[in-house]
């Protein structure tokens, strides 16, 4: 007993300490060892959270705004979204979008750092997505400019916590915007927006592998059994891209982490990777609503994933992307499609998809390495109606 008191006694210092060290950075206007140090005092449930530390954040926040770096406070503000996470109020999230709306400036790096590729248009693939689905009810996490929710065909649904969005776009008259965090969505609005139950969503948030993370979560579980999940952002196509602190113009951010998290969480899932532009597809299939694994292990996946800096060589050549236009997807969805038809539950639908899954493995296999290679051939998408 008394050696556990010494022990939960040396984790609050440490914690202590490592707040006071990352008021030290951020004060020396040093924010990325000042986040880490935030982080590592966080992951020992320090007494308080982050709280204390929430005038100066916010202070610095401000600051670079007054001085009009406005890049700097969209860190600044997003430092702060990372460290209160599902709690983020949403006024916090309008400093975020005013600071997005004034900046003017891009966000840098080299042509190197913001080159992309692919072989077909992300966007292409969701428009022909909704045409193959004709889902009753489309969820997209992430609106932006509102070009990924103008390729929806039918009933949908774009959260986004920014109150005044740039539209680039017009939209269709069956989408609406709802502004809101997608963790208050899904508290306050979901039950009783996402009837039907959605058979397509996409999601495309904050681009922080824990909001990720959370945003699937949340998302599965009010998925129809026979429904899809499209996450971007899993291929960066230079390290510079995942940093979690935006440096680049073209940003994944580390959503890539979400991945390897599947695969060894959710065996039960089928994922299907495509080398898309810009920055890849994940397609996920064989949803249960009633299963709560990830949620589980979400706590231990963030500790361990949020250190790591850099993707490895095999995510920045896409090892285990096939081709976008790949027989393997129509497939899919044909099964998809037929498990709507017979109304079945979660396991029918695993089981009707078991069989395509050794397959989807000998084609990652195939097409290891290739990637690059095959982003230069034409990519032809099937005729929705065949599929």
């Amino acid at each position: 007993m008394q050696h556990a008191s010494h022990l939960a006694d040396a984790r609050i210092n440490y914690a202590q300490a490592a707040m006071h060290l990352a008021s030290c950075f951020l004060l020396a206007d040093q924010p990325d060892p000042a986040m880490e140090h935030f982080h590592a005092a966080l992951d020992q449930d320090t007494p308080g959270g982050i709280e204390p530390h929430l005038p100066l954040l916010i202070e610095e926040a401000e600051r670079c705004a007054a001085h009009g770096d406005h890049r700097e406070a969209i860190q600044r503000w997003q430092d702060i979204t990372a460290l209160l996470g599902a709690a983020t109020p949403p006024w916090i999230y309008h400093h975020l979008s005013a600071a997005y709306t004034a900046n003017q400036s891009g966000f840098g790096g080299t042509e190197i750092e913001n080159s992309l590729w692919g072989d077909c248009s992300k966007h292409a693939i969701l428009a022909w997505l909704h045409r193959c689905l004709q889902p009753a009810l489309y969820l997209e996490i992430g609106v932006d400019e509102g070009v990924s929710l103008a390729c929806a065909t039918g009933p949908a649904i774009g959260v986004d916590p920014r109150p005044e969005l740039q539209l680039s776009v017009a939209l269709p008259s069956t989408a609406r915007i709802v502004a809101s965090s997608s963790d208050a969505f899904f508290a306050d609005h979901a039950s009783q927006l996402l009837h039907p139950a959605p058979e397509l969503a996409f999601i495309d948030g904050m681009h922080l592998f824990e909001f990720a993370l959370r945003d699937l979560i949340h998302t599965e579980q009010h998925m129809a059994p026979w429904g899809m999940v499209v996450i971007d952002d899993i291929y960066p196509c230079h390290p510079a891209q995942a940093r979690r602190r935006r440096r680049t113009g073209s940003w994944t951010g580390d959503v890539w982490k979400l991945l390897p998290v599947l695969r060894e969480h959710r065996p039960d899932l089928t994922l299907l990777c495509l080398n898309a532009h810009t920055t890849g597809l994940l397609l996920i299939a064989g949803l249960d609503a009633a299963n709560s694994q990830l949620a589980a292990v979400a706590a231990q996946a963030v500790r361990h994933y949020r250190p790591i800096a850099e993707p490895p060589p095999a995510v920045l050549e896409r090892h285990g992307a096939i081709p976008s236009d790949h027989p393997l997807v129509r497939e899919l969805l044909q099964l998809l499609r037929r498990a709507r038809q017979q109304r079945l539950d979660p396991a029918a639908v695993q089981a009707l998809l078991a069989p395509l899954r050794p397959r989807i493995t000998t084609a990652e296999q195939q097409h290891c390495g290739q990637a690059r290679q095959l982003s230069l051939r034409r990519c032809v998408l099937p005729d929705p109606t065949a599929a």
